[in-house]
């Protein structure tokens, strides 16, 4: 006899219990908390807005260079990401030309402080990549980084903008989730309110309490942005239940179409002219709406690296 007690004996051999949850459960979960272990209770934190679309070619990308220019104007610590894994142009908008993008980044071929460049008129821009077919479709190990990364960025700035890609692609509608404020930027015209519509539909679906600001571009009539606003969120609160809030509208401006690639944004080139009028007046509204473009408190488990890795499971 060895000492051991009545049906304690090979305890230590025995395996361990199967959890309920199957290996697949398990790491589900292991994922959600991955990297979140060890957080701090409380962190200063960025304001994060994504700027986004349904359809190419609303304009989402001007607004976003150009709040990017505003706000560094006010002398906010802000720095501009263009999430366009295949297909960025925010670059080209500022007169940069990057060596380094977030396609290097992602690859472990630079730090972020070497990617990052600052414009000629000041913002500074996490270039993104274009034409390289294979940032279209990042990979889960590129989203992983892709979040660490603006985790990263959130404890040392004021404000993000993210300009992400037009549509619902996955990553799009994932950083769209991990955003505080998401500005959905579309046109008057029946094609662009129905692909805005799809954007907020798939928000809406995993998250119902998104807050989202609408943007309309291109408006000939004045007033009649609102009005396409307003057919919009009716739309929204009748299918998904997910209220929005009208920003404002952009006129239709020639000036705007005969900008050159390369030249300084309006806001900088031009800033008394209507356009950029129109543009300082809309960054005052997106102080207003999201309580100040500064950053916060939050949580050790609800920032936006964090927020990134929770929705990431279900997207």
């Amino acid at each position: 006899m060895d000492g051991t007690a009545p049906g304690r004996q090979h305890e230590a051999t025995k395996p361990a219990a199967k959890s309920a949850l199957g290996p697949r459960g398990r790491g589900l979960f292991g994922r959600l908390f991955d990297g979140l272990r060890g957080a701090p209770a409380v962190r200063r934190e960025a304001l994060s807005i994504a700027i986004a679309s349904g359809k190419g070619g609303t304009g989402k990308s001007f607004l976003a260079t150009s709040l990017a220019v505003l706000l560094h104007r006010q002398g906010v610590r802000s720095v501009l990401v263009d999430c366009d894994f295949g297909l960025a142009c925010d670059h080209l908008l500022l007169g940069v030309k990057p060596t380094l993008t977030l396609q290097n980044l992602l690859a472990g071929q630079c730090t972020l402080d070497q990617a990052l460049v600052t414009s000629p008129c000041g913002p500074r821009l996490l270039p993104g990549a274009s034409g390289v077919r294979r940032m279209a479709n990042p990979t889960d190990k590129d989203l992983l980084g892709f979040a660490r990364e603006l985790g990263t960025l959130a404890a040392r700035e004021d404000v993000l903008l993210l300009d992400l890609g037009a549509g619902i692609a996955p990553a799009t509608v994932l950083t769209m989730l991990a955003a505080d404020w998401i500005v959905l930027v579309t046109q008057p015209e029946i094609a662009a309110l129905v692909d805005a519509y799809a954007v907020v539909k798939c928000v809406a679906q995993s998250n119902p309490r998104a807050r989202v600001l609408v943007v309309c571009n291109r408006v000939a009539t004045p007033g009649r942005g609102e009005l396409a606003f307003q057919r919009l969120t009716e739309v929204a609160k009748a299918h998904v239940g997910l209220e929005l809030r009208f920003l404002g509208e952009i006129p239709d401006d020639d000036a705007v179409m005969q900008h050159r690639l390369g030249q300084l944004p309006l806001v900088a080139s031009m800033p008394e002219a209507a356009t950029p009028q129109v543009l300082a007046s809309l960054a005052q509204r997106l102080d207003a709406q999201c309580g100040g473009l500064r950053p916060r408190e939050v949580a050790g488990d609800q920032g936006l690296e964090a927020r990134f890795r929770q929705h990431r499971l279900f997207v």
